[in-house]
């Protein structure tokens, strides 16, 4: 009885072991530019906030049912994000915080606040995947994780929007 209940155990947590399951691991904000106003344009010319999103997968991951919001008491339907949103396998997507979803799935429901604000990813399961926070954003610069999704945020005068952050502000 008992190896039957750790062989279903075993079983079990070898379930959704894949690196692009919901709630993966694999998924962080990567950057963010609170304050844009030259850094990144969106599909339409303009220069709304934005987030960037890294898989650090072997594989492409639809943020089907995934959500990203500004506020702890806000997550709603509006701030889940469709399958026409797409991050692929070691790479990146950005998300425009200009509340024009309207524009296409990869706008938000919200803008970002250059003072004391966040930015929340929930997986599917509603689990909180990452967290940014932060008290003062300065125009154009953003906040960026080195390395790439796992490291620690710095502030980056360089932005790397729709690209790897790579080295362009680890001594900064």
């Amino acid at each position: 009885m008992r190896r039957t209940k750790l062989a279903l155990l075993l079983w079990l947590a070898g379930c959704g072991a894949t690196s692009g399951a919901p709630g993966s691991p694999h998924l962080r904000i990567n950057e963010l530019v609170p304050s844009n106003h030259h850094s990144c344009s969106d599909e339409t010319g303009a220069s709304p906030d934005w987030i960037e999103l890294f898989n650090g997968s072997d594989e492409e991951l639809s943020l089907e049912g995934y959500a990203v919001a500004d506020d702890t008491d806000a997550l709603t339907d509006a701030n889940r994000l469709s399958s026409a949103v797409v991050v692929p396998a070691g790479g990146v997507k950005v998300l425009w915080a200009d509340h024009r979803p309207d524009l296409g799935p990869a706008h938000l429901p919200f803008k970002l606040n250059s003072g004391t604000e966040k930015v929340l990813l929930y997986g599917p399961d509603n689990a909180l995947l990452d967290r940014v926070d932060w008290s003062a954003a300065d125009t154009d610069v953003a906040f960026a994780r080195f390395p790439d999704g796992t490291g620690t945020l710095v502030k980056c005068s360089a932005p790397t929007c729709n690209a790897v952050n790579g080295t362009a502000c680890a001594n900064q």
